[in-house]
């Protein structure tokens, strides 16, 4: 199968480097300013036990013609990619974290062209093109609407293959909602305090981890979301499996980028409106996490 995937962060690496291992035919989209990577012609993998492994990439700058394509950046970069991904008629995996890109590109894109890619699996980016699996969890997989059809399973079989568990779901818009919750929870406490993942586990900031929890699982359920998993008890596992890892917004801040705090706990605060629900510790969270943005951020 052909696939492009756009972006050469950590999931984007992880991805191609995976799916290239199956026999797929797989390019990387990215940006132009990305010469040295463009001239390498290649990416490469820290995994768990340390290793680095390096693989031949085809490094593209501009999207044509491919069976699939694998939309793995920001949440805040979904916006630039409207146009062009609206003008084609192609299947597109969404790796997204919250519930913003999901909300949009139902609204622009045929829903039954979206697929969904749900994962609790640590990894970050060591530089561009250059990832570092560092932490096990849960993947699901699934169609947004209709069948899970032969790509669907394609992914998957290379996933699983590759040591990497994946499960075919039908309801995958639950799933991205359960990541969404545990994000909201864990993303902005571990930034605002400046912790990696295990020291969430202390009592003086757990209670804030789980009152953001709560508060997200409430949202959720009075909208008529059906989680799969209990989200308490997937966050403990997180915390215990990754405990050395650093969340994606805190990279994010010590990288001195934009961070998704707006598509995760943003989009719970605005769902809360819409249907009158108590959205107070993830609006707290919001405003905190922007205290430290604005510091380096120029205003837009």
């Amino acid at each position: 199968m052909k696939i492009t995937v756009i972006g050469p962060g950590a999931i984007g690496v992880s991805l191609a480097y995976t799916l290239a291992n199956s026999k797929n035919k797989v390019s990387l989209l990215v940006k132009s300013e990305h010469s040295d990577l463009i001239k390498q012609g290649k990416i490469s993998i820290k995994k768990i036990s340390g290793g680095i492994f390096d693989k031949e990439m085809k490094i593209i700058t501009k999207l044509s013609q491919t069976d699939l394509v694998i939309l793995a950046v920001k949440s805040y970069s979904v916006e630039k990619l409207l146009n062009q991904l609206s003008e084609i008629e192609t299947p597109i995996l969404c790796c997204q974290n919250g519930l913003q890109t999901l909300n949009k590109l139902k609204n622009e894109i045929e829903p039954s062209l979206l697929s969904y890619l749900v994962t609790g699996a640590g990894s970050s980016k060591i530089e561009s093109g250059f990832s570092h699996s560092n932490g096990k969890g849960f993947t699901f997989l699934g169609q947004i609407e209709g069948n899970n059809g032969i790509t669907i399973q394609n992914i998957s079989n290379s996933l699983n293959v590759n040591g990497i568990a994946c499960e075919i779901v039908k309801n995958i818009q639950d799933y991205v909602w359960l990541k969404a919750i545990i994000n909201s929870a864990i993303n902005p406490i571990a930034t605002i305090n400046n912790v990696r993942n295990g020291k969430l586990r202390n009592k003086d900031l757990v209670e804030d981890v789980k009152n953001i929890c709560n508060e997200s699982t409430a949202i959720a359920q009075n909208i008529g979301v059906k989680l799969p998993l209990e989200p308490w008890e997937e966050i403990m596992t997180i915390l215990n499996k990754t405990a050395h890892n650093k969340c994606s917004m805190l990279q994010d801040i010590e990288n001195l980028q934009e961070t998704e705090i707006d598509a995760i706990n943003g989009e719970f605060v605005r769902i809360a409106s819409i249907h009158n629900l108590d959205s107070r510790h993830n609006a707290l969270a919001i405003t905190k996490v922007k205290e430290i943005t604005n510091g380096y951020l120029k205003p837009c």
